[in-house]
């Protein structure tokens, strides 16, 4: 089953701009001196990890795709 591309690339769109605001956050806090929370890092690391999985989205089954938007809502929720 084909993903619909628009989604697709609506939800690599939405994790590109969140990547480059979480890490300056990041950033700002080490600055300050602060150590920044792990749910930072996290959603950092699963936001670029989710990018590449949207981009290649077709080569996952129903199943895959539908995991890969549950888990891509939690990382927003975070």
């Amino acid at each position: 089953m084909l993903y619909d591309e628009g989604l697709s690339n609506a939800m690599v769109g939405v994790l590109e701009n969140r990547v480059p605001a979480i890490a300056n956050h990041i950033c700002s806090l080490l600055d300050r001196g602060y150590i920044p929370n792990k749910n930072k890092s996290t959603i950092l690391n699963w936001s670029i990890i989710m990018i590449h999985a949207y981009e290649n989205i077709n080569v996952f089954s129903k199943e895959q795709q539908d995991k890969l938007d549950s888990l891509y809502n939690k990382v927003l929720k975070l």
